[in-house]
């Protein structure tokens, strides 16, 4: 079983190159502030529920372990994705996946694309 849904980039003022300054993962290493990182979270969760509830992904969680596959497009290198992509998984616990330690989640992947939004695809493993 799969299942896709997608997210669509943050407007900033400075566009493209101001998500990537404020959400990659290079701001974590430069040190950003516990209380930043915090907004970050809430951000990104108030952002994934609504996702979902726009395209009416309902709340279903899979029976077995899944893969998640992010598709990004934006300036970012590929592994910069991890803190923007560890935010959109706590948000997916408790709706799609029942947590997201290793019984749940047993692989994560991040593929670029040419779409102008970001996509993120569920799938059942064995």
């Amino acid at each position: 079983m799969t299942m896709k849904f997608t997210i669509q980039y943050p407007k900033t003022k400075s566009g493209m190159k101001r998500f990537c300054k404020e959400f990659g993962l290079n701001a974590i290493y430069a040190g950003k502030h516990w209380s930043k990182r915090q907004a970050d979270s809430q951000f990104w969760h108030n952002t994934v529920h609504a996702a979902l509830m726009e395209q009416r992904i309902p709340r279903r969680m899979y029976e077995k372990p899944v893969a998640i596959t992010f598709y990004w497009n934006d300036r970012m290198d590929c592994t910069n994705h991890a803190y923007i992509g560890k935010m959109i998984e706590d948000a997916l616990k408790g709706w799609i996946i029942q947590d997201d330690d290793r019984r749940f989640v047993k692989e994560i992947r991040h593929k670029f694309y040419d779409q102008d939004c970001i996509t993120v695809e569920i799938t059942e493993v064995k």
